[in-house]
């Protein structure tokens, strides 16, 4: 079967499309490596005021359950209440599914709780859906300290 000049063009530029289409799709779910992961975390509570460094307030997530009743109470709830490096890493989220936990430790802690609990920062493991978990974590179950 022949094709016409105009159905061969056509055809040939909605190949070439579809294939830059998927390219620039499976480039933007690049799966990140554990370093990755790890610094897109400690940049995410730091943004987002957890740190003692000033928050984005153009960039803030919110947790599933918040507080305050304004922004700047909840920014005033968590600020300086995380260290800023992570304390350790775990494979998978919430849920089984797959992904990073990114775990950090409490800045104002008791030393019981400085053992025993921290708060998760999961993403998937191209670094998409990334969000502070509103439960603590159990240390015990830290796949790697770092």
């Amino acid at each position: 079967m022949l094709m016409n000049p105009i159905n061969a063009k056509l055809f040939v530029a909605i190949a070439s499309l579809t294939m830059l289409c998927s390219a620039d799709s499976s480039a933007q779910r690049k799966k990140l490596g554990e370093a990755e992961a790890v610094r897109l975390a400690e940049q995410f509570i730091v943004r987002n005021g957890y740190t003692d460094l000033p928050p984005d307030k153009n960039r803030l997530h919110y947790e599933t359950i918040e507080w305050a009743s304004n922004i700047q109470e909840m920014l005033k709830m968590r600020h300086d209440t995380l260290e800023r490096n992570v304390y350790g890493v775990a494979r998978g989220r919430k849920g089984s599914s797959l992904g990073w936990t990114i775990v950090f430790r409490y800045k104002h802690a008791t030393e019981q709780e400085m053992r025993e609990v921290g708060r998760a920062v999961t993403m998937n493991l191209d670094g998409s859906k990334i969000r502070v978990e509103h439960v603590d974590f159990n240390l015990k179950r830290i796949g790697r300290r770092l």
